[in-house]
Formats: structure tokens, C-alpha cells, sequence
């Protein structure tokens, strides 16, 4: 009985699928590869994102500047041409400014796009902006974190010597990622913190980034997605409380 309750889920899940590849073939889209509704979307969604680049410049080599890929649930549209994207982003950027829902997923790790990378065009994006470019970006700013660049160089400079007088080989990139670390924990939170600390925020931000590709599969029908893939679910839930766990200390103490 089980076994024919999933038969009948995946059978209507791939007729409805057809039928809306179908209906949305009609739309005027530019060109790209040849699409198998539900196997060409999972296997884009299946690919780590190292390999979208070489996969990209083989595919405008075959049809133009402009190329569309159905990744998952809807196209995408990957523009390489400068003066194209010109036209797009500046001559007609109030066309372009907004952005599509968000999947599922980053939903999850935005705070429902609670950030300038994701959030819509409107009041909360242009506040995302003005703080940006006031705070952190506005030459006066960057002037005034003169004393924090030295402090980190000075953390780099030690920790290199450190490492050297060991005998041992010397990670450079373990040591430049410290530091970098260092600089943008006092510029976001406003205070030195100590090394366990600034290991446990880079743990929970690196866990994040790297499982970005683990998370992608749960972006294609994501309401069968949810009961399939409910560990998976539970993993970037896991993720995202584990970040809050970290930051939001962080956050009501600057708040104060």
C-alpha cells in the first residue's frame, strides 16, 4: 500500500511537471541547452557550484552571451557580455532591481531576506544599502578602521612568526583568514574578541558556505522535499540555530 501511495506521488509530481516545462516552453527566453523536465533540473541542482563556470563558458561558446538554465524549480538566466549587462543592470535597472522569490533554502539561511544580497527591492533593501555604503564603505569610515587594519596586521605578523619558529610548514592561508576574520568581527560587532571566539564564528560561517551544495536538492518540490528529505531539513535547521546560538550574543551586546 505504501509502495503505491509513492508510485502515485511520483507519477502526478512528474505529469505536473511536464505539463508546466510545456506550458512555460511558450515564453520567449534565450537560448540554451535541451531540458528533461525533472532529470535536467535535478541534475543542475545536484552539480557543486566549482563546476558552473567551466560549464558556463562552453555553453556561451555555443549559444551567445546569453544563456538559460532551468536549476530547479525556474530558469536562470546567466548574462556574460559586458555591454549586455550594462543595458540590463544600469540603462534598464528599475526593469532588473527586484528580485525573484526566494527558494526555500535561502529563505532558511537569510532570515527570510533579511540581508542586502537577497532582499527585495524597496524600504528595507535601501536601508541595507545606507547602512552598507555610511558604516563600513564611506571613505571617512574606512579612514577611522586605520587602528583596527593595524591591529589585525599586527595579529598576522605574530601569528606568522609564531608558526615559523615551530619547524613546522607555515599556512599562510590558515593565518590571513584569522586575521581577515578578526578585522570583520570588529567592524560588524565593535569589540576585540578573543581567539575561541573568533574560531567558533568562522566554524559556523564556514559550515554554512560549504553546505550550500548539500542544501540544493531541497529547492526542487520542497513541499514532497520536506517529508524525503526531512534529516537534510533538520541538518541546515541544525546550521541555522547554531549560527544564531553564535551571533545573536553578539548583536544584543552591540545593541546596547
Amino acid at each position: 500500500m505504501e509502495t503505491e501511495t509513492w508510485l502515485i506521488i511520483l507519477i502526478s509530481l512528474c505529469v505536473s511537471t511536464i505539463l508546466r516545462f510545456l506550458l512555460n516552453s511558450n515564453k520567449k527566453l534565450p537560448p540554451g541547452p535541451f531540458t528533461i523536465p525533472i532529470l535536467s533540473n535535478l541534475l543542475w541542482l545536484l552539480k557543486p557550484f566549482s563546476e558552473l563556470e567551466p560549464i558556463l563558458r562552453n555553453l556561451q561558446a555555443k549559444y551567445g552571451p546569453i544563456v538559460t538554465l532551468r536549476i530547479g524549480s525556474r530558469p536562470a538566466i546567466f548574462i556574460s557580455n559586458r555591454s549586455i549587462a550594462h543595458q540590463a543592470l544600469v540603462q534598464n535597472g528599475a526593469v532588473f532591481a527586484d528580485r525573484p522569490p526566494p527558494l526555500p533554502t535561502s529563505v532558511i539561511i537569510s532570515c527570510n531576506q533579511h540581508n542586502i544580497s537577497s532582499a527585495y527591492y524597496g524600504p528595507t533593501w535601501r536601508l541595507f544599502r545606507r547602512n552598507l555604503t555610511s558604516e563600513i564603505l564611506h571613505p571617512s569610515r574606512v579612514k577611522s578602521y586605520s587602528h583596527a587594519r593595524k591591529w589585525v596586521l599586527d595579529i598576522l605578523l605574530n601569528r606568522l612568526a609564531s608558526s615559523s619558529k615551530s619547524g613546522d610548514p607555515v599556512l599562510v592561508k590558515d593565518h590571513l583568514q584569522y586575521s581577515m576574520f578578526c578585522l570583520l568581527v570588529l567592524m560588524c560587532f565593535g569589540d576585540k574578541l578573543g581567539e575561541s571566539k573568533i574560531h567558533e564564528i568562522e566554524e559556523v560561517q564556514r559550515s554554512l558556505l560549504l553546505s550550500f551544495g548539500r542544501f540544493s536538492i531541497l529547492n526542487f518540490w520542497p513541499s514532497i522535499g520536506k517529508i524525503i528529505f526531512r534529516n537534510r531539513w533538520e541538518e541546515l535547521f541544525e546550521l541555522r540555530r547554531n549560527q544564531d546560538s553564535v551571533l545573536m550574543p553578539l548583536i544584543e551586546a552591540r545593541r546596547k
